[in-house]
């Protein structure tokens, strides 16, 4: 069954009464005329979410973007094109200098010919008349967020691309370990080429295949059945040699595995995402699914996998996949009580009146039952884990945090910067001082700076950890948020609302988990170069912010077909090498520091990395520091 959790309340008045809480406005917004509802007969402590897409005056769902600037989006494509065929050349040539297999191996000319394919599909669409409308094949436009650009481009090309980068960075660099499993890193460069010829599919049967009476699951089943004749075929002639050699149950579980994210998240969060950012969220999680898969049936010995058999993650890794995963299991499992806890929290008032005692118990009883229902959840959790790292993984992790002086500093230093942060915004909350969205917004970006750069200076593998922590942490919170959790919904909504922009337009507030995401991305992938690592930290922590900042008080002229000025664009590159600088001279690693060659080749990604942001109509929390890593990667 699929919940639809994206409608807002009903303003039926035959059906009862109903009042909204804006997002922007701490005031009630009542039902139509011939509502016999007063402010009197509203109970306070009920927790609303507010009415989706509504932002001031402006109500998202009755606002259609103008069709794409031909400009903007042309030149976006042709450098994100250009990246995928920088990396496929850079990839080609390193193998053939090490003598590492053949080219054909990667599947590298695969990747050159497959991104100019999309390429020149999706260009005869960017005209003045129609906009890009790419979507999952059986679902509609209602499942994405209204805007500008579908972001397909980056659906198909960003992934594969960050796994190329990731193949170049591992056999270029003189500093691997012998016992690395260079196979895995390839079978996952394929799993990504597998999974944007996966989106292509998905483009190409949403625009030339319509079956308006196909029920999702039948949509689903067959995208899947076509993925698979897709990897078996290319398998065949030799294009994907690694899958080639898997169990029919590794290709399976990993095709119906994103198939179910695709439609899933296209289902449950409407209109949080556009079409590109989907593509790519599924994805990563994707990824993160499989190597469970493959480190669960190499310790059970259920496949044999025999390209795999050397993979021997880190505890770190399996503990942040168990936390990541772990989360969305949580949701799954917990739902019936999650929608419960938001059906109660939607109650009309005169109803919620009548039974004022009966309702507030039931909301008590509901999150207690969910605290419970965690706990068990976390402890089985813990159990797998522990099967893993053959040690109670919640002992690991105490030991592992207060290990050294080093670390308990930066969790108190961490703890100390969340609680005077929190404290700051509800005073100003609370004094209704005015302050403008983007300064709000960019004051957390600024705060990534001081909270993670001293963090990777000090701990670079603690920081993963950290990482994955805070990112299950948000997650958890969203649930509380979203679905109302007596007691703390309500003040998580209040507090995150006050930082919502035209982006967040669906069910849940995700600009903070990108924020977060895009900072750790990098630092989870581990580059062998720090510029790379920290790139993500410093692309949205000094480069966007000062972008915006500069941008928005001091821009003049303005890129062609964009609202992002050139002065802005300058910004992010001069604030984004000096904090690059700075970072570099604290770094005392073997004492390598980057030579006059690096800063020039780190120059032109930066450079890119701003022209990206400044035409990209995605969320550029997510994609533009994954680019900047790329870019990084690549040149230096």
């Amino acid at each position: 069954m699929v919940f639809d959790f994206s409608s807002g309340l009903s303003s039926s008045t035959n059906r009862h009464c109903n009042f909204l809480v804006e997002r922007k406005k701490n005031l009630f917004s009542f039902s139509p005329t011939g509502s016999s509802t007063s402010e009197e007969e509203i109970d306070p402590g009920v927790e609303i979410p507010p009415q989706k897409n509504d932002f001031g005056n402006k109500k998202m769902t009755n606002f259609f973007p103008s069709p794409i600037p031909i400009t903007a989006s042309v030149f976006e494509r042709g450098v994100i094109f250009s990246i995928s065929l920088y990396a496929s050349i850079r990839l080609v040539r390193i193998l053939a200098a090490n003598e590492v297999g053949r080219m054909e191996s990667l599947d590298l000319i695969l990747l050159a010919i497959w991104t100019w394919c999309v390429y020149s599909f999706d260009l005869p669409f960017s005209n003045k008349d129609e906009k890009l409308s790419h979507m999952i094949w059986g679902t509609d436009e209602k499942c994405y967020r209204n805007d500008v650009d579908d972001g397909a481009f980056y659906g198909t090309l960003l992934i594969p691309t960050v796994a190329a980068a990731k193949l170049v960075d591992i056999h270029r660099s003189t500093n691997v370990q012998d016992d690395i499993n260079i196979e895995f890193f390839e079978a996952n460069f394929e799993l990504c080429i597998v999974m944007g010829c996966g989106i292509l599919i998905h483009m190409f049967m949403s625009k030339h295949v319509n079956l308006p009476n196909m029920s999702v699951i039948w949509a689903m089943s067959i995208a899947t059945i076509l993925s698979i004749i897709l990897i078996i075929s290319m398998a065949k002639l030799g294009l994907l040699p690694l899958f080639e050699k898997f169990p029919w149950q590794h290709i399976l579980f990993s095709q119906i595995f994103y198939q179910t994210s695709l439609y899933s998240i296209a289902l449950l969060l409407k209109k949080n995402f556009t079409f590109g950012e989907l593509a790519v969220v599924a994805q990563a999680i994707t990824l993160l699914a499989v190597e469970l898969w493959v480190i669960t049936v190499k310790k059970f010995r259920l496949v044999k996998i025999p390209s795999l058999n050397q993979h021997f993650p880190s505890d770190i890794t399996i503990f942040q996949i168990g936390l990541i995963l772990g989360m969305f299991f949580i949701g799954i499992i917990l739902s019936p009580l999650l929608i419960h806890s938001r059906n109660l929290a939607q109650r009309p008032a005169w109803k919620i009146k009548r039974k004022r005692v009966f309702q507030n118990n039931g909301r008590k009883w509901t999150s207690f039952a969910l605290l419970v229902g965690t706990s068990l959840i976390v402890a089985f959790i813990g159990h797998c884990i522990q099967l893993f790292l053959s040690e109670n993984p919640y002992f690991w992790i105490l030991h592992y945090a207060f290990k050294t002086p080093t670390r308990i500093f930066l969790c108190l230093y961490w703890t100390t910067i969340i609680i005077i942060s929190i404290l700051l915004f509800t005073h100003i909350l609370q004094t209704r001082r005015i302050y403008s969205l983007n300064t709000k917004r960019k004051y957390f970006h600024f705060l990534t700076i001081i909270m993670f750069i001293p963090g990777y200076l000090l701990e670079p593998e603690f920081m993963h950890l950290a990482f994955s922590v805070a990112l299950s942490a948000f997650i958890f919170l969203e649930y509380l948020r979203y679905f109302a959790v007596y007691p703390l919904g309500k003040n998580i909504h209040i507090f995150l609302s006050e930082f919502l922009d035209n982006r967040d337009s669906g069910p849940c507030i995700l600009s903070h988990l990108y924020l977060l995401v895009g900072c750790a991305a990098c630092i989870w992938m581990q580059g062998t170069s720090v510029l790379a690592n920290i790139s993500g930290i410093l692309t949205l922590g000094l480069g966007d912010a000062m972008a915006s900042i500069v941008g928005k008080r001091y821009g003049r002229r303005r890129w062609p077909g964009t609202t992002k000025t050139i002065e802005g664009s300058i910004a992010f590159i001069i604030f984004h090498l000096l904090g690059a600088f700075v970072v570099t001279r604290l770094w005392s690693k073997n004492n390598l520091l980057p030579g006059i060659e690096e800063w020039l080749y780190y120059t032109l990604a930066v450079s890119i990395a701003a022209l990206l942001e400044a035409v990209s109509y995605q969320n550029d929390n997510l994609m533009i520091p994954l680019f900047m890593w790329t870019l990084t990667c690549l040149l230096i």
